[in-house]
């Protein structure tokens, strides 16, 4: 995928989020809340630019953590919910900062500092608002409204059992599947029909599929080998060519065992 797929908010999560944080910015900035009446507009933009896209960082951040490693099965609804109290825990005190900097500046002769209840009013000011924007972002980019389906799914797996995962494709995308990728707590999900992104453990959909079933080239990319078209080796780097012209990364670790089975699906292989 080439950068500007990749900020392409359509497409990727990353560019999805970049897009909706300058959005969220312009939309404060035009609003001016009260707290920032009078600023000038630069510095409404620096306001509200770094609330809007530290919150973000953050919520992705403690998304991930949540997803990979504290809760990992847990519903995903719950893990957004509680990724953006986390984050806005942590914002409180950047917050509060930028308050005392740029909109009720602290006289320093004085001293005066922050206290653990103004920490705590601030957190319970931002979780509520901040919790639902994260919600409601990540309930655009895969929420849809049922569709009627005109005949059965067909299978999409060579004969396996179709896993859960692949119901939730739009059915304009449930092809064959070709590949998956992990985009951050999204799981990217590529067919003979196109590509769509869910939201989807990349771990948890492996385990659906078998450990007979494809090829894990990477920690974040599974292929399935009847899909590649190409193996080929540049500068020291490892990549294979799918039917639908993605381009996807093999591990170091994983190249011996990438390249045996591949031979053995007769994929050609490029030095």
């Amino acid at each position: 995928m080439t950068l500007l797929e990749r900020l392409d908010p359509t497409r990727t999560w990353l560019g999805f989020l970049g897009a909706a944080g300058a959005g969220l910015t312009a939309l404060f900035v035009f609003l001016e809340p009260s707290p920032t009446y009078g600023l000038s507009l630069l510095s409404l933009i620096g306001f509200w630019g770094v609330h809007v896209l530290a919150f973000l960082a953050l919520a992705q951040g403690s998304q991930i953590l949540i997803s990979r490693h504290i809760a990992p099965s847990a519903n995903p609804w719950v893990a957004i919910m509680a990724a953006g109290i986390a984050a806005s825990a942590l914002l409180a005190p950047l917050a509060l900062g930028m308050d005392r900097l740029m909109v009720e500046p602290v006289d320093l002769a004085v001293g005066d500092g922050w206290s653990w209840q103004e920490l705590a009013e601030e957190w319970l000011n931002l979780a509520p608002p901040a919790t639902l924007v994260w919600l409601g972002l990540n309930a655009v980019r895969f929420v849809r409204l049922p569709q009627r389906e005109a005949h059965p799914s067909p299978v999409l797996t060579h004969g396996r059992a179709e896993p859960d995962f692949l119901r939730r494709l739009p059915l304009g995308r449930r092809g064959e599947l070709i590949a998956l990728s992990a985009e951050l707590h999204y799981l990217r999900v590529y067919t003979t029909l196109g590509d769509s992104l869910i939201l989807q453990g990349f771990g948890e959909a492996l385990e659906q599929l078998g450990p007979d079933a494809g090829l894990r080239i990477h920690r974040s990319h599974w292929v399935d080998p009847s899909f590649v078209e190409e193996l080929s080796r540049e500068g020291g780097r490892t990549h294979v060519r799918l039917v639908n012209g993605v381009v996807l990364p093999v591990a170091r670790s994983r190249r011996g065992e990438v390249a045996a089975t591949l031979i053995g699906e007769g994929a050609p292989v490029r030095a």
